[in-house]
């Protein structure tokens, strides 16, 4: 495997752990005032202001670029269990799932090359 190609795989991986760590913090601290998870309650929040409404917009079309621009991907390259990273990005978060699915996608091709 090349030096780059395990250089890219770490990158990705230390930005998997920062979406994960950054998200799930706040995620937690949502679910502890709300003493529970409301879907409703999440989205509503998302659009309590201007800014974080230009946020939350910005990340759905993200979100939705991601999901279409994966499926294609890993359809050309052969990358089995596609599914799950959709399902990390509406479970875990954005941040977590698009570094994973770039680290198992360098994996792929490393393994192509």
């Amino acid at each position: 495997m090349q030096q780059s190609t395990i250089k890219l795989q770490f990158i990705y991986a230390i930005f998997a752990l920062a979406g994960i760590v950054l998200t799930m913090y706040y995620n937690l601290q949502f679910v502890l005032q709300y003493q529970g998870f409301s879907l409703t309650t999440f989205i509503n929040d998302v659009y309590i202001n201007f800014a974080s409404s230009s946020i939350g917009n910005d990340l759905m079309v993200i979100w939705a670029v991601f999901i279409l621009w994966s499926f294609i991907e890993a359809r050309r390259l052969k990358i089995s269990n596609w599914w799950i990273y959709p399902l990390l990005s509406c479970t875990v978060a954005v941040a977590f799932a698009i570094p994973v699915f770039l680290l198992m996608r360098e994996r792929r091709l490393a393994e192509i090359n």
